[in-house]
């Protein structure tokens, strides 16, 4: 598969196989562009080198958007899906998500072979340990074996291998995960050229041999009876046996170990990270120290594949000694007998502000280099294909001499992410949530195709096929929602007495009614799918009718363009505050600039006023 190149030219240089660099290089190649795939073991890509999972909440809607605008994460997990449930069903359409367990080993088999078969796309083997940047463009990319690979647009998707170190009690490696060599040319070459770079923390668990436990003593957490594909144009059908996964929790004598052993943690007694760690991916450490008050804590064993010997410890993430690992382990029930096949580690990382991209994610510091993943502190897989989507299809645009792609945050959860990011930056690793997104009405499971396969279509990433089967889907609900508009319901539907003349859409409409109450109303071999998308539709109508005018008002802001070099000293009635924190995120519009961090709705109004007079004054 690998083809090692020298001084080959491209298009575009992708450094980094994981999750970002996959969709980056795929995205790129898909859109025309010669692309390279730099990375240190193409046998490795996409390696699932955290937990086996890809989605959840707010992670989920990532994911299905990523298939809507044509990239390819959710079709590798539906084809070796093992365990695929919706979380959070019963709060509603606006926050469910999609989570599914991967077959670890045959998740990056497939990545390859997607990756080998993609066109304009080659892989290179190497360690990427410069930057070649002449007249404030890049140029290329400096290899660690001395080669030089010459491209005019580079996206850097360097996972946590940029000056990566592992910590294991007071064993302290140079890697960027378990036995893989860090990047550490690259971080002093992005300081040499004025990067700001800082430190930040994640971390993994202990995985054991899944015939040394004992399952009975474990809560069941059984998967959907019925597939569940993230993308559209997976076949609705089960990919292989459905496996279940587990529940534990801790207990006193688990944190009892903990709390003996912190004069041996690399983050506590030892003091051996600086970097900070995931607030809602806490180790176990952070949660015996900073939650005492909470006697237990859910633990998720969880299956590595179908025959993986590996069960992964979910919520488990530890960096103490491997003795003191399995002796924790021990106190978890069914887990007297535990062998423990490889101890939890932790892992530092340099990134770089994210405040020093556009929101196309290339960086103003160098034209044509981008970054995208955890260099912009972001933690998840998800997180990291999103921007890699966007990254690769921006990257190879401007190859193209065309304008960058910007998703804002009213067309989804991948438009929150990068506008977080580039509009506040992050002093944590940033996880997405639903909560960060104020237009969650609008941006559901169900309807990223409406949102995102036309900008796809439009851009080049959706083919015939997926286009057609989209228009498809789009005129069924469209039917299906004049039928149901069109068609009396009884005058009694479930436990429910409905006015007369009342339709199966104002049945719908009702909080206590389902489309299972209603279904004998739509013609016969009208599709579950789209039979249930009707009743989100007329659901949520109210509230997406609300949320389109709080958009629209919006985005009035949105298209006030601020000038990039506003002098925001000039502005004496702004706080000192304001007027730093202005100078150094230099916001594109004002509504980026309503978002950032301690700004508030008095210094909008004032650089609102400023900038409208700069239009009026005379040129």
């Amino acid at each position: 598969m690998t083809t090692l190149l020298r001084g080959d030219d491209a298009a575009v240089i992708v450094v980094g196989g994981g999750h970002a660099g996959f969709e980056a290089a795929l995205a790129a190649a898909r859109l025309g562009a010669e692309t390279l795939l730099v990375t240190g073991d193409p046998e490795r890509i996409c390696t699932l080198a955290c937990n086996p999972s890809i989605g959840g909440s707010a992670k989920g809607q990532l994911v299905r958007e990523i298939d809507a605008l044509g990239g390819e994460m959710a079709r590798v997990t539906d084809r070796v899906s093992l365990h695929a449930r919706f979380l959070n069903e019963s709060k509603g359409p606006s926050v469910r998500a999609l989570r599914a367990l991967a077959d670890k080993p045959a998740y990056a088999r497939v990545a390859r072979e997607t990756v080998a078969g993609q066109p304009n796309l080659r892989v290179v083997r190497g360690m990427a340990e410069d930057l070649v940047v002449r007249d404030g463009a890049v140029a290329g990319v400096l290899l660690g074996d001395g080669r030089t690979l010459r491209a005019p647009n580079v996206v850097l998707a360097t996972g946590t291998f940029l000056g990566g170190k592992t910590f294991r009690g007071d064993e302290v490696r140079a890697e960027g995960r378990f036995g893989e060599a860090p990047a550490v040319g690259l971080s002093a070459a992005l300081a040499r050229l004025g990067f700001p770079l800082a430190r930040l923390k994640t971390g993994t668990p202990p995985r054991v041999d899944r015939t040394s436990l004992d399952l009975e003593a474990m809560a069941v957490q059984a998967p959907s009876a019925t597939p569940l594909p993230f993308s559209y144009a997976s076949p609705a059908a089960f990919a292989g046996p459905q496996l279940s996964c587990w529940i534990v929790e801790t207990n006193e004598r688990t944190h009892a170990l903990v709390r003996e052993n912190l004069h041996r943690s690399p983050l506590y007694g030892l003091d051996l990270i600086r970097g900070i760690g995931p607030r809602y991916c806490p180790s176990i450490e952070d949660k015996v120290v900073k939650f005492a008050h909470n006697p237990t804590h859910q633990i998720f064993v969880e299956p590595e594949g179908w025959d993986e010997p590996t069960f992964y410890v979910g919520g488990f993430s530890t960096s103490l000694p491997a003795d003191v690992q399995a002796a924790m382990l021990r106190t978890l029930p069914g887990f007297a007998d535990v062998v423990m096949l490889r101890a939890g580690y932790a892992v530092e990382y340099d990134f770089v502000q994210p405040t020093e991209l556009d929101p196309s994610l290339e960086t103003r510091r160098v034209a044509g280099l981008f970054h995208c993943g955890q260099l912009n502190g972001t933690s998840g897989y998800e997180e990291a294909a999103a921007q890699g989507l966007v990254a690769g299809i921006n990257a190879a645009r401007r190859a193209a001499g065309r304008e960058a792609l910007r998703l804002g945050r009213e067309t989804s959860y991948i438009g929150v992410l990068v506008d977080d990011l580039v509009t506040r930056g992050v002093d944590e690793p940033y996880r997405m949530l639903t909560s960060r997104a104020e237009h969650r009405v609008m941006l559901r499971h169900d309807n990223a195709d409406s949102r995102l396969t036309p900008i796809g279509r439009e851009i080049g990433l959706v083919d015939d096929s997926v286009w057609e089967a989209f228009e498809s889907r789009r005129k069924a609900l469209a039917a299906g929602l004049r039928h149901a508009g069109a068609t009396r319901a009884p005058a009694v539907v479930g436990r429910s007495n409905l006015p007369a003349g009342s339709t199966v859409a104002d049945a719908l409409r009702r909080p206590e009614l389902t489309i299972v109450d209603v279904i004998d109303g739509f013609p016969p071999g009208t599709d579950g799918g789209i039979a249930a998308r009707v009743e989100i539709e007329l659901k949520m109508d109210g509230y997406v009718r609300r949320q389109q005018a709080a958009v629209e008002r919006a985005a009035r802001d949105e298209a006030v363009a601020l000038p990039a070099d506003m002098d925001y000293g000039g502005i004496r009635a702004l706080s000192l505050e304001a007027r730093q924190k202005l100078d150094r995120t230099r916001p594109r519009t004002l509504g980026a600039a309503s978002r950032i961090p301690g700004i508030t709705p008095t210094d909008v109004a004032l650089v609102s006023v400023h900038v409208h007079r700069l239009a009026a004054a005379p040129a």
